[in-house]
């Protein structure tokens, strides 16, 4: 048995005397935090603002567009007026500007010019314009060959690269491309892309095959792995990877590929047995080979290794001729003291069933529901270190916004997650978040007792108590090395312990909302407080509907109010369970009902406006003591939001979660202006970064033309 990683457009690293495997990521791409930190400045003394004006940013939404697209330009820029040649385009900033459609590529200037006697400010941007994907003829010579045969494609196109699938083949215009030996009659697809990638051009050719070619084959068995449990006692205080107890799971859903050679004969999907049957015809060209990858179809989960390319991990082993039966099975590796690099095969396997479970919950309670394709970046390279993520310098166990992908942390004697469900599916949680929901979490540290601002507490909670519904096991265990000894950490979704893991209980504590919305998942039989019982499936709803589309920002109260507007959903018993937990009967997505989180939220009547807010030194910029959300309607015209302090302050302008401006200098007076639309509500936050322990004061003015 051999465990690889599968590089992308090279072969499969092999063994020692196993042979390579050239196409097995062509076939991966024919089937188809932590949150980071937020906020902005720092707390070191400001220097004496310019009045000259300044850009700090000019783009255009794509640098590359397809002739007769249309194309924008956005503009970020404060202390001046904005004009973009050519065309003399007035341009406001934070607000993109349409150009239309775009037929050439040209260079954009952007100019600011503010009040006399200071000096305007410049800058360039670049939209390329390329020409539309278009194919003249795509043939295959000769179209029927015998069994064994081989076929020569010829394509004929302009305006962009072509590939050609099944294969991920690399064609030229009119260059001949060779296919085979062929055993099936094959349908080819070329899609043609130019530098935009808009507009892609498509044809087909199809060679048939008649004859035999060695005769239909099949072979069948199962793919498991060793699961180990990572365990917690919420009294002693004490876990670990039990290694002693690991249990032989199935790989559910995972893609097995029957390999000959270098060429990929078929293909199956593992089902929920971990059993797998794959129907093939031998050409006798190479040695066969069955291949379990650390990947699943549907919905479709890469397991990848960040330390060598992005590379798919999978396992595999030889199949000697007329063999019907291969089992295949992914051990742990650990030996009683350490990992056998060798044997250590399981991680990957035991990362992508927690994700699985996970989609599958929520497939189960809404079959609609599409995932989109998932990336997962496991190594055993993966310290607890921030740096550089190809050398396995990930920080922690985390989701990646920017890049829409999972890093789990992997280093023997440091931190190894991959059997660390909760950790998992917590992270696979916040991609829930950025693909089908929304978060407007301001990310940074965070810990039970803190009290945080809603959003982040809102985000860690609900990533928690997913966990524990989707597992599903309400203890959340988390194991790493301490000293050189296994030790582990957790806490219990259903009940807090005693003394109490959460002091300062409300909309403010991760741990409450986690128990909240786990109490609202599961029933409690046995708690008094507790008589709601939704499942899954409302929750998804939610997640989906209402909270993704709120004009407020994602707290508790969004996600309270959501619920309260769906169907069957018993409003008093909720209220109830909200009490338990010191929290109002929220009525709307500002907070309505609860008196604190309310006070989050300053309602800015008619403008001008002018007040003040007063922070809390020595925090840390991403808890409550540090923010205040100002809530302005849109009144079709500029609105200029401006902050006077001592201390560093940080702007952003929200509008249905998205940002629409920011101001974050290390200033503490920052200005920030965008074009409102009439009637809608805009969530302006303040964020300071008051180093120094105590009370200081933020002046805030809201004005219009």
């Amino acid at each position: 048995m051999w465990m690889r990683r599968l590089n992308s457009f090279r072969s499969l690293r092999a063994m020692p005397g196993l042979p390579f495997l050239a196409l097995i990521l062509g076939l991966l791409l024919a089937l188809g935090l932590l949150a980071g930190c937020g906020g902005g400045g720092s707390s070191s003394p400001a220097p004496q603002p310019s009045q000259d004006p300044h850009i700090t940013s000019f783009a255009p939404s794509a640098a590359t567009v397809t002739a007769g697209d249309s194309a924008a330009l956005t503009a970020v820029f404060e202390r001046g007026t904005g004009l973009v040649t050519p065309g003399n385009l007035p341009v406001t900033s934070g607000v993109a500007l349409n150009l239309g459609a775009v037929n050439a590529t040209a260079t954009y200037t952007l100019t600011v010019t503010g009040a006399a006697g200071t000096t305007p400010a410049t800058a360039s941007t670049t939209v390329t314009v390329v020409p539309a994907p278009a194919i003249t003829s795509f043939t295959a010579t000769p179209s029927t060959v015998a069994a064994g045969g081989s076929a020569t494609l010829k394509a004929v196109f302009s305006g962009g690269t072509g590939r050609v699938m099944p294969g991920n083949l690399a064609i030229s215009s009119g260059v001949d491309l060779a296919v085979g030996p062929l055993n099936a009659t094959t349908t080819y697809t070329l899609t043609v892309t130019n530098a935009a990638g808009t507009h892609p051009a498509t044809a087909q050719a199809t060679v048939t095959v008649t004859g035999g070619g060695g005769g239909s084959q099949s072979v069948s068995g199962t793919v498991t792995y060793d699961f180990v449990p990572a365990t917690y006692d919420v009294v002693t205080h004490s876990g670990g990877l039990i290694f002693a107890s690991s249990v032989q799971k199935p790989v559910r859903g995972a893609v097995v590929l029957m390999v000959e050679g270098t060429t990929v004969l078929a293909n199956a999907t593992t089902d929920q047995a971990g059993h797998y049957t794959l129907a093939y015809t031998p050409t006798g060209a190479g040695t066969l080979q069955v291949v379990a990858l650390a990947t699943s179809a549907s919905p479709s989960i890469i397991v990848q290794d960040n330390t060598d390319g992005g590379a798919p991990w999978g396992i595999g082993a030889a199949l000697a001729p007329g063999t019907a039966t291969l089992n295949l099975h992914a051990t742990h590796g650990w030996t009683g003291s350490a990992y056998d690099p060798a044997a250590r095969l399981a991680a990957p396997f035991a990362i992508l069933d927690s994700m699985y479970t996970a989609s599958r919950a929520f497939i189960a309670a809404r079959p609609a529901v599409v995932f989109p394709e998932l990336k997962v970046n496991w190594s055993p390279n993966n310290v607890p270190q921030s740096g550089n993520k190809t050398l396995g310098q990930i920080g922690t166990s985390h989701f990646s916004p920017a890049e829409n992908q999972i890093y789990i942390l992997g280093k023997e004697g440091a931190d190894t997650d991959e059997f660390d469900s909760h950790v998992i599916v917590h992270e696979w949680a916040h991609y829930f978040e950025r693909n089908l929901s929304r978060s407007d979490s301001p990310g940074g540290p965070h810990g039970a007792g803190d009290v945080l601002d809603p959003r982040l507490a809102f985000g860690e909670g609900y990533g928690n108590g997913l966990a524990a519904m989707l597992l599903p096991e309400s203890v959340y265990t988390d194991t790493l090395w301490s000293s050189g000894v296994l030790r582990a950490f957790g806490f219990d979704a259903e009940s807090a312990p005693a003394p109490t893991d959460d002091p300062q209980p409300g909309v403010f504590s991760e741990s409450t909302v986690m128990r909240v919305l786990y109490d609202i998942f599961d029933g409690g039989s046995n708690e008094g407080f507790d008589g709601l019982q939704t499942g899954l499936g409302l929750i998804y709803d939610v997640l989906v509907g209402p909270e993704k589309t709120t004009d407020a920002l994602t707290t508790l109260g969004s996600f309270v109010a959501g619920l309260k507007a769906q169907a069957g959903v018993n409003v008093s018993a909720l209220d109830t369970l909200l009490a338990h937990y010191q929290i109002g009967p929220i009525t709307t997505a500002w907070g309505d009902g609860d008196a604190s989180l309310r006070a989050m939220y300053t309602t800015v009547g008619s403008l001008p406006y002018s007040g003040s807010v007063a922070f809390d030194g020595g925090l840390d910029p991403n808890k409550w003591g540090q923010n205040q959300y100002f809530v302005v309607t849109g009144n079709g015209a500029t609105i200029t939001v401006r902050t006077t302090c001592a201390q560093d302050v940080d702007v952003t302008v929200y509008q249905a979660g998205t940002v629409v401006a920011s101001g974050l200098t290390t200033s503490g007076n920052e200005t920030v202006a965008f074009t409102a639309q009439a009637a809608k509500p805009y969530v302006v936050v303040v964020t300071g970064y008051g180093a120094a322990a105590g009370s200081y004061s933020v002046q805030v003015q809201v004005t219009t033309p």
